[in-house]
């Protein structure tokens, strides 16, 4: 009998064992949006990628409570920039979460405070101009350091894919809002795009828009997809030889081939790396 009650304890215990092992962490945010382009293509190929998003239109890629919102009607935005964030229903840890986050927060509060002081100081000549862009590398250094704070965390963040004026920012702090729901409105910037068009001696001549190209003038970020995947994939920097460039766009001498899918816009926002997901593809030139 003793030995009967011990395999059943025994199995009991394996039982609680098991089921407490099949609970997983806290879901992963969704990966970020990111506006592409692909070389060489006809319009089809951004159908299939997925190309259905409006730039226009504001909202967010998970469902949850609005922690921050950073922009109001009428504020002019840049591709990438980040507009609100929210704790999204699937992080359950929400004591550690917040935590993190206000330590991050008064980091960046701190940081942005030293550096108005410096802004008041450049602007009465009480410190040369060497110190205060010394001063604005170090506060965009603390900006990006939160960003990758918070979303480190669990946080999801809503980002401009395309620059404009934000029409309508319809959430408030502590709002609970789905990801269905439309947040907002930006009237994005439509820069004439009419420009002349130089017949090339080579076959493949393709241009990259110059909001794509790095500040070293040479790299952008290439989009592998995953396997099976026709939206989703990692991204790494590529360097390029590049021909003509004008205001809008840069001619591809060598780097990149046709199929090749690009980050259009909103680079500065990424790393080498990242996970992404395709929010609108459109053809290069």
């Amino acid at each position: 009998m003793n030995r009967q009650l011990f395999k059943f304890l025994a199995l009991i215990t394996s039982i609680v064992i098991f089921s407490a092992c099949g609970k997983g962490p806290d879901q992963e945010p969704l990966p970020r949006l990111v506006k592409v382009v692909v070389l060489g293509q006809v319009g089809e190929v951004a159908q299939e990628l997925g190309a259905i998003k409006d730039p226009g239109v504001l909202r967010f890629d998970a469902s949850g409570k609005v922690m921050e919102v950073l922009v109001k009607s009428g504020d002019t935005v840049f591709a990438g920039q980040s507009l609100a964030r929210i704790i999204p229903n699937s992080v359950t840890s929400e004591s550690s979460v917040m935590i993190s986050y206000r330590a991050a927060k008064a980091e960046l509060q701190s940081a942005e405070a030293d550096f108005k002081r410096y802004a008041d100081l450049k602007n009465k000549n009480f410190i040369s101009a060497s110190e205060f862009d010394r001063r604005l590398a170090t506060i965009q250094s603390a900006r990006a350091k939160y960003e990758q704070a918070i979303e480190s965390i669990g946080f999801v963040t809503m980002r401009a894919i395309e620059a404009g004026k934000v029409s309508q920012m319809n959430i408030t702090v502590g709002q609970v809002i789905s990801n269905q729901d439309i947040v907002g409105a930006i009237i994005t910037d439509k820069t004439n795009k009419n420009i002349t068009k130089e017949k090339s001696t080579t076959k493949a001549s393709f241009r990259i828009p110059t909001t794509a190209i790095h500040s070293d003038g040479v790299s952008v970020f290439k989009l592998t997809l995953d396997k099976g995947s026709q939206s989703t994939g990692k991204i790494s920097a590529v360097k390029l030889v590049l021909g003509k460039i004008d205001d809008q766009s840069a001619e591809l001498i060598s780097g990149l081939g046709a199929g090749d899918i690009v980050i259009a816009t909103g680079w500065h926002a990424l790393s080498e790396g990242q996970q992404v997901r395709i929010a609108i593809a459109e053809k290069a030139q």
